[in-house]
């Protein structure tokens, strides 16, 4: 007789046995654990930052596939993090990965892989990427906010993608371009949080849609208790009005259409006066708002005009002139006011790390939903390689503004395999994990104030001429009708 616990032997197993489970639930635990590991053990570093319920909540696959979406989504993320970010290599990383568990092998072949990166659901990348915002804006304290208030840069930026038909006809190459010589551009505005460095969202359009178009889209993450600070682009009256009605502070350059007279104004220090600026008699043509919306704007409203003097591109001194919607002079210091500005210049190192650093510069993907979902998962990357820089700063007191991006994902790809021998071990995983913050903490970029560097390249391109013309044209025009043998193909 089958007994629980040899003490009381004479119980039956029909009152404290264990029942016989369904095989679908069977089934579904073996899935489960499947999906809660990812090749290389890139799932359970990340484990604390991206959730596997979080997940399974959103996938759509509920068969036992090879390519479940949360097998995918880490295989998809570990072609991010590397600079070989062909899908034939994620597919050698699946391959040993099942064959370390002892799971029936996937094919060499992409295709199946391919397809299953077009099931991942859109929304799924999407709440991922909220959850990683959601823990940064958690992680920090009021000490890390500018007297109160949390700082945020906008900006603009492109990447380009294949040259397919697809993606030609939804993000057409630049007009100068030759037909078939260019590339699809794919124009991005990012909104960036200054404080911890992450990216809250990007939204897309074509390469000749204006950036304050794009900006429209990001709007709706601004509130009260932030401060934009912007180039001048967005210091028009209508863009600061806007802001001004959501309770959005602004920060940046005097815009280019404005005549700037320093003399007038109301005096409030040798390089601060306060002015009016009156709403325009006509709403201007390239106006994003509806005329009753343009009716609601202020007549007019004081601006907070400040001085400053620094260096330009070229090294030479020039007059800036930064303009605020901050009017106390006393609580707001022009000199912290006008430093706030050239923070905005962060989002393009920002830009730099994602573009270059994790080769956003030139996406893989052939069709332009599978562009979007490259670009949400580059945010994803992003924001889980800033939020283990903002906790590995705070267990060990250093600035993380300091740390370096780029180490962060060289220890990303070195320590993965620490971190899989340590599955099903609490005590070494925790190991792992100290171990993964000491290493991230030495990574410091030592400051260099004042430092500047050309817009300029040493490397010089090779000697090859521009494409006119498209590449089939050429490959027709010096196709060998009769090819030479190639005998060592024949002999093997």
């Amino acid at each position: 007789m089958l007994t629980k616990t040899p003490f009381l032997a004479g119980f039956s197993a029909l009152l404290c046995g264990r029942s016989k489970r369904k095989m679908q639930e069977v089934l579904s635990g073996e899935r489960q654990a499947i999906c809660q590991r990812s090749p290389d053990g890139l799932c359970q570093q990340l484990r604390s930052e991206i959730s596997p319920q979080l997940l399974s909540e959103h996938r759509t696959t509920e068969r036992n596939r090879v390519y479940p979406n949360e097998v995918t989504f880490w295989a998809f993320l570990s072609q991010v993090f590397s600079e070989d970010a062909s899908c034939a290599r994620a597919v050698a990383r699946v391959q040993q990965w099942m064959r370390s568990k002892k799971l029936p092998l996937p094919s060499s072949s992409t295709s199946s892989y391919s397809q299953a990166r077009k099931d991942i659901p859109v929304k799924m990348l999407q709440e991922v990427n909220r959850s990683l915002c959601r823990q940064l804006d958690r992680a920090l304290s009021e000490e890390d906010l500018w007297r109160g208030f949390r700082v945020r840069a906008v900006d603009g930026t492109s990447a380009q993608m294949p040259d397919t038909e697809e993606n030609q006809q939804e993000y057409p190459q630049p007009e100068s371009q030759a037909s078939g010589c260019g590339f699809p551009v794919i124009k991005l505005v990012g909104l960036i949080d200054l404080s911890h460095g992450g990216l809250r969202d990007f939204s897309s359009g074509k390469v000749e849609s204006g950036e304050l178009r794009g900006f429209d889209q990001l709007e709706a993450y601004l509130g009260e208790g932030d401060l934009l600070a912007a180039d001048r682009l967005y210091s028009s009256y209508e863009g600061v009005a806007r802001l001004k009605q959501k309770g959005v502070q602004f920060v940046g350059r005097n815009h280019q259409a404005r005549k700037m007279d320093f003399r007038k104004g109301r005096k409030i220090g040798p390089n601060e006066r306060i002015q009016v600026w009156k709403k325009p008699r006509q709403q201007p043509a390239l106006s994003r708002l509806s005329p009753q919306e343009w009716e609601q704007l202020p007549e007019k409203m004081e601006m907070r005009i400040i001085r400053t003097k620094g260096l330009d591109r070229e090294g030479k001194t020039r007059v800036r002139y930064v303009v605020t919607t901050l009017l106390d002079a006393s609580k707001y210091p022009w000199e912290e006011v006008a430093s706030l500005y050239l923070h905005r210049w962060e989002i393009e190192l920002r830009f730099r790390d994602i573009k270059t650093t994790m080769g956003m510069e030139m996406l893989r993907t052939k069709s332009p939903a599978m562009v979007r979902k490259e670009v949400l998962m580059h945010m994803i990357a992003y924001n889980v390689v800033r939020l283990l820089m903002l906790k590995a700063g705070k267990v060990h007191g250093i600035n993380h503004r300091r740390l370096s991006f780029k180490g962060v994902i060289q220890l990303l790809q070195e320590s993965r395999i620490g971190f899989e021998k340590a599955l099903g071990k609490p005590r070494l995983m925790e190991a792992e994990k100290r171990n993964l913050w000491v290493r991230i903490a030495e990574r410091v970029v030592v400051e260099r104030p004042g430092r500047a560097e050309p817009r300029k390249k040493k490397r010089r391109p090779k000697s090859y001429g521009w494409l006119q013309k498209p590449r089939h044209s050429f490959f027709e025009h010096f196709r060998n009708e009769n090819p030479p043998r190639k005998i060592l193909d024949e002999v093997a």
